[in-house]
């Protein structure tokens, strides 16, 4: 993989017919669903595939032919590497108690989280004075009790997942 959401496959006509042009049709599949055969012509046979989602493993296989003789390759499995994640933890709730509230979320819809979520960061501040922002870095857990709130104000609420290449959106 050239980057997150890019394929770079590379193949090699057989040196016995090096001089010959083959035609290779590349499928790429996941569980979830198949994309469209890329097919490419030439003695060195090279096809960009772009707009894939990072941290998923796709199956690419390969078939090729010259007119004369054609060929299968085997069918490798390709994960993607990792990118920070694309969206927020969803479903974020808070629950005053007195002098505390407790924050509950769900992790983001496994389409974003692009890699293992490590921990997550919650910002918390008086709804109408962002320079009383406060920041707290939490492991992987999706329930947090912030303590010492001032009782009778508002406060206003994020999350953002975090994982190996960063920390995503809230």
């Amino acid at each position: 993989a050239s980057s997150s959401t890019q394929l770079i496959i590379t193949l090699t006509a057989p040196d016995r017919s090096s001089s010959l042009t083959y035609k290779c049709t590349i499928y790429i599949s996941t569980t979830v669903n198949d994309l469209s055969p890329k097919t490419v012509n030439g003695t060195v046979l090279q096809y960009k595939v772009n707009g894939l989602s990072p941290y998923v493993t796709y199956t690419v296989e390969c078939t090729s032919s010259n007119g004369e003789d054609s060929c299968d390759s085997n069918m490798d499995a390709i994960r993607m590497p990792s990118a920070e994640p694309g969206g927020p933890p969803l479903n974020l709730t808070a629950a005053p108690l007195s002098e505390s509230a407790i924050l509950r979320w769900d992790p983001p819809a496994e389409k974003d989280q692009n890699g293992v979520i490590t921990g997550y960061l919650i910002k918390y501040q008086l709804n109408s004075d962002s320079s009383s922002q406060m920041t707290r870095t939490v492991g992987v857990v999706t329930q947090l009790s912030l303590d010492n709130l001032m009782t009778g104000v508002t406060y206003s609420f994020t999350v953002a997942a975090i994982n190996s290449n960063g920390t995503g959106p809230d």
